[in-house]
C-alpha cells in the first residue's frame, strides 16, 4: 500500500548512495507508478512515497514514470520513489541498481512509446473483434439465478425493439451448474446450444460470467472439501460467505483446477459455440483484501484460466502491459457520483500506463432511484474501449439518448477495432489522455475528458445537473450530434439535460 511522505531537500538529477534525484523541470509534470485516484492524482501533485513492491495488486501498477517532457524511468525491478513537487528521488530494492532517468523527446507521447518499445515491445497479439465492434449487453439483475434460455431469448428481442444495435449478450453467474462445474445448468438452460445458435443467426454473440465460487453445499462442496481446493483463512479453515449465489466458498485456484478450467472453457467454445467470457472475482478480492500477498498470488493465478482464449474480460486489473486481455477500471460494486468519476479518472490514467484494453463493469441494482446516475455509468460503459453495458439501463423509462449513443458507439466499432490492431505493434493506445494528443497545450490535469484515437474528443458527464463544461482544444471539432463546428481553442457550456453526451470529431483541415 502507499506509505507516508517522505520530505528532502533539493538536487539535480544525480546517483547517488544508489538513489536517483530527478529535478522538476519547469512546466514538468510526471505520471506513473499506480492508478489510484484516491491516493495519488497523475500527474503527481502531492508529497508522497510509494513503495512499488508493496502496491496493493487490486489497482492498476507499475514500475515506470512518464514525463510530459519526454523522460521516462522503467525499472524491471521495484524500488521506492518520493516526491515533494520539486524533486523525486529513486531508491532500488536491496541489492539492485538505482533506476535511471531516460529521455527519448519533448512529450509525453514520445516518453510513453521509447519506454514500451524498449522495454516491454508490444507484440503482434491480435484484437478479438467482439471486444471492440459492437456493445457486450449485460443480462440479469437481481433475479438473474432464476433466468432461462427463454428468458436470453426474449432479453435479445427487447433490444432490437428498444432500437438497441446488435451486439453480445453477457449472461451472468447462474448459467452453471450449483455445483461450481463449468457447465451449463441443465434445469434453466436445457437447450444451451440451440439457444447460442439462434442468437448467432440473428446476428448476437454469447459471452458467460466464470467465478471460482462454489455454493457452499451439496456434493460439489463435498468434494472441494475432501480436495483441500477451498479458499481458507488464517486459521486453515474455509472461508464461507454471502453472495448472489447464497453461502459460498471460493476456489482457491490450484495448478491442476486452473487447467480444469481451462480446458472447461474451451470445451464450452467448441461444443456450444460460446464467443467468449468474463471473468470475475471481486468478492474473493474483498476475501483478500487483508492480505496483499495471497491476493496476488490468487489473481496471479485467476489471471491465466484465460490462456488461449480469445475474447476474455477480466473485473480485475491486469498485471500486464499491453496485454491482449481487457480488464475493468472499477474496484466496486456500489456506484455512486464519486466512484463514476474515479471509473473516469481510472481509465484515462490506466492508458498512460499501457493499459489501453479498459472497460466498465457496474452493478447498478441498487441505483434504481436514481436514474441520471444509471444514465450517466451506462453512457460512460459504452464509451471505454470495451464497451459492458449495465443491465439496468434498461429500466429507464426513456432510453432514447441511450441508444442514440450505442449507435454512435456501433457505428465507430470498426474505427475502436482498427485502434485496437494497431496499438498491438505500435502500442498507441486506444482511449488517449489529452496531454498524451495534444502536448504543452494546457490540457495536463486532463481529467474528465479524453480521446478516442486522434479523431474523437469525448466529454462524459459524471455529476448530476444539465450543464457539462468542455474544453476543446486547437482546431476545428465538429459536435456528433448537431453538426455544429466550433473552433477551438475554446471553453464551452453544453447543455445536457436530454441526456446526451458531448462529443467531437477533430475535422482536418
Amino acid at each position: 500500500m502507499l506509505v507516508g511522505v517522505l520530505l528532502f531537500g533539493a538536487g539535480t538529477l544525480a546517483a547517488k548512495d544508489n538513489t536517483t534525484t530527478i529535478k522538476i523541470q519547469s512546466g514538468e509534470k510526471w505520471w506513473g507508478l499506480v492508478v489510484d485516484p484516491k491516493t495519488v492524482h497523475l500527474p503527481f501533485e502531492n508529497a508522497f512515497s510509494i513503495d512499488t513492491s508493496n502496491l496493493s495488486p487490486e489497482y492498476y501498477s507499475a514500475n515506470m514514470m512518464l514525463s510530459n517532457r519526454g523522460r521516462y524511468v522503467w525499472s524491471s525491478t521495484p524500488f521506492t520513489a518520493s516526491y515533494d513537487g520539486k524533486q523525486i528521488v529513486l531508491t532500488p530494492a536491496k541489492g539492485e541498481k538505482a533506476p535511471t532517468v531516460e529521455k527519448s523527446g519533448r512529450t509525453l507521447r514520445e516518453a510513453y512509446l521509447m519506454c514500451c518499445h524498449k522495454n516491454f515491445p508490444p507484440q503482434h497479439i491480435g484484437s478479438a473483434a467482439a471486444l471492440f465492434e459492437s456493445p457486450i449487453y449485460e443480462f440479469g439483475g437481481s433475479n438473474s439465478l432464476l433466468y432461462t434460455s427463454r428468458d436470453v431469448l426474449a432479453f435479445a428481442d427487447m433490444l432490437v425493439a428498444r432500437g438497441a444495435p446488435k451486439g453480445t449478450i453477457l449472461l451472468p453467474q447462474g448459467w452453471s451448474s450449483p455445483s461450481g462445474a463449468m457447465v451449463f445448468d441443465m434445469e434453466a438452460y436445457p437447450d444451451a446450444k440451440e439457444m447460442i445458435e439462434h442468437l448467432h443467426s440473428e446476428g448476437m454473440k454469447v459471452m458467460l460470467t466464470v467465478t471460482p465460487y462454489v455454493m457452499a453445499a451439496g456434493r460439489g462442496y463435498q468434494q472441494h472439501l475432501l480436495d483441500g481446493s477451498l479458499l481458507t483463512d488464517r486459521e486453515n479453515k474455509v472461508v464461507v460467505f454471502e453472495s448472489r449465489l447464497g453461502y459460498t466458498a471460493c476456489r482457491a485456484l490450484t495448478p491442476e483446477g486452473v487447467e480444469k478450467t481451462n480446458g472447461d472453457l474451451k470445451a464450452l467454445q467448441r461444443d456450444y459455440g460460446v464467443d467468449g467470457f468474463y471473468f470475475d472475482c471481486l468478492d474473493a478480492m474483498d476475501l483478500l483484501a487483508d492480505n496483499p500477498q495471497r491476493l496476488r498470488e490468487f489473481l496471479d493465478a485467476w489471471h491465466t484460466i484465460s490462456k488461449g482464449i480469445d475474447v476474455a474480460i477480466y473485473s480485475s486489473p491486469m498485471g500486464q502491459q499491453l496485454g491482449s486481455i481487457a480488464s475493468s477500471v472499477s474496484t466496486t460494486r456500489n456506484y455512486t457520483w464519486e466512484s463514476l468519476e474515479e471509473s473516469l479518472e481510472r481509465a484515462i490514467d490506466a492508458s498512460v500506463l499501457g493499459f489501453s484494453r479498459t472497460t466498465l463493469a457496474a452493478d447498478l441494482n441498487f441505483a434504481k432511484q436514481n436514474p441520471e446516475l444509471i444514465l450517466r455509468t451506462a453512457s460512460l460503459a459504452a464509451l471505454l474501449p470495451v464497451a459492458i453495458i449495465p443491465y439496468s439501463v434498461w429500466s429507464l423509462e426513456d432510453t432514447t439518448p441511450f441508444c442514440s449513443l450505442l449507435k454512435w458507439r456501433s457505428q465507430q466499432g470498426s474505427y475502436y477495432l482498427s485502434l485496437a490492431e494497431q496499438g498491438a505493434s505500435s502500442a498507441e493506445p486506444i482511449l488517449r489522455h489529452l496531454e498524451y494528443q495534444f502536448p504543452r497545450t494546457g490540457f495536463t490535469n486532463a481529467r474528465d475528458e479524453f480521446m478516442i484515437g486522434s479523431k474523437w474528443l469525448v466529454a462524459p458527464v459524471v455529476n448530476s445537473g444539465g450543464v457539462r463544461m468542455v474544453r476543446l482544444p486547437k482546431g476545428k471539432w465538429r459536435d456528433a450530434w448537431s453538426e455544429r463546428v466550433i473552433k477551438g481553442p475554446r471553453v464551452i457550456d453544453v447543455d445536457v439535460s436530454d441526456g446526451i453526451t458531448p462529443i467531437y470529431e477533430k475535422v482536418e483541415n
